[in-house]
């Protein structure tokens, strides 16, 4: 009787995948129309806005058509040919009149990653992390008159690093920080496990370049550590231990938050973040924290780099707009189990949180119900 038991539940949990592929097959579409901007797709995998994708997979938001939005087709931005051949795709030849109908039509626009693609990195397989010449990216005149017609008609509007740095111009990043009451500072950071330049090649090179030229060409670091990046490109370097009590930057999030977005109150970040500044019109949902050390205070102090800043800034009463403080949409997650209804529940099971550099504990935990909460928020109860 017990032996029958047995293989009667190890049937139920063979059958599990099925059972929750069918249930998410049968389940009701969503129709939205979704603009998503990314101009950062060097590969073919579309992990600059795969997170998005998945998101918008699980939870079965379609296009009209009841067809879900695909990663490698449904963005506008830079698309990747083989042989080193590549197309762009956006709103440039728009006039006035079109993109009034674009505004008009859609339901949310997502502006991922405008850092874009590079000639080091996309035409000669070395040095792909050093500087070099810009093929295509930074924010438009159009692209910035679409968030001002979208915010004007009260429309959901999201956004995160890079949206307004570099390659950005000046001009159009006043604009967008006038439009949104934010403010960025300048400065980027991202935590790296091993700043060893010996042992980790995937370092940038220009951020060892330019920390050399500015120490005298000394390079002391062997540990983990956060790297801090200023648009002027000064270089600052927060070392393990010698710096940093806590290696990696936290997130911490309110209450409001948590109950709201169904977010963790504390979470580690480690991957490309953006010190921006919001304005009162805004609220702050979540937090980045850097602990360091006296030595570490003392260097933070001198370059003017504040301990704590935004991660999610959130506008309150008159119009629909979220910036992310960070890289939140680039993500290495498995598109297909977007399939798998209830995968949530056992998510622990794809990622290793012991590895403080992967991203993938990020998405389960944070991303992922966020954006499931700010999707249903907006686009569900009107």
């Amino acid at each position: 009787m017990r032996f029958k038991i047995i293989k009667i539940l190890i049937f139920l949990i063979l059958l599990t995948p099925l059972f929750s592929y069918l249930w998410w097959q049968f389940s009701k579409e969503k129709p939205v129309n979704i603009y998503i901007l990314d101009k950062t797709v060097s590969t073919f995998q579309r992990n600059e806005h795969l997170a998005l994708n998945w998101v918008l997979n699980q939870y079965r938001y379609t296009k009209d058509d009841l067809s879900s939005y695909q990663a490698n087709t449904d963005y506008d931005g830079f698309y990747p040919l083989k042989n080193k051949q590549f197309y762009t795709q956006d709103m440039d030849s728009l006039d006035e009149s079109q993109l009034d109908s674009l505004s008009s039509a859609l339901d949310l626009v997502y502006y991922t990653d405008l850092y874009g693609v590079y000639e080091n990195e996309w035409y000669y397989d070395k040095n792909e992390t050093e500087h070099s010449k810009l093929i295509y990216g930074g924010m438009t005149e159009n692209e910035y008159l679409l968030l001002e017609k979208m915010k004007n008609q009260k429309k959901l509007i999201i956004s995160e690093f890079n949206m307004i740095a570099s390659p950005t111009s000046s001009t159009i990043r006043h604009k967008t920080e006038q439009l949104f009451d934010i403010h960025w500072t300048g400065w980027t950071c991202r935590y790296f496990s091993l700043l060893d330049t010996t042992k980790n090649k995937e370092l940038p090179r220009w951020v060892i370049r330019l920390y050399k030229e500015q120490n005298n060409g000394n390079w002391p670091f062997k540990k983990s550590g956060i790297v801090f990046v200023h648009e002027n490109s000064r270089i600052e370097i927060l070392e393990k231990k010698t710096h940093l009590n806590d290696e990696l930057p936290f997130i911490f999030t309110s209450e409001y938050g948590q109950k709201t977005y169904q977010l963790p109150a504390k979470i580690s970040y480690p991957y490309w973040i953006d010190i921006t500044y919001s304005g009162h019109s805004n609220q702050v949902v979540s937090t980045y924290l850097i602990n360091p050390n006296d030595e570490g205070q003392k260097l933070l102090k001198d370059a003017g780099i504040p301990l704590e800043f935004p991660a999610v800034i959130e506008h309150i009463d008159d119009y629909k707009f979220y910036y992310f403080c960070g890289d939140f949409t680039d993500n290495p997650i498995n598109i297909n189990s977007s399939f798998f209804r209830g995968i949530s529940g056992i998510s622990f099971a794809f990622y290793n949180s012991d590895q403080l550099e992967q991203r993938k504990q990020f998405f389960w935990t944070f991303y992922r119900p966020m954006i499931k909460e700010i999707l249903r928020k907006h686009l569900l109860t009107e």
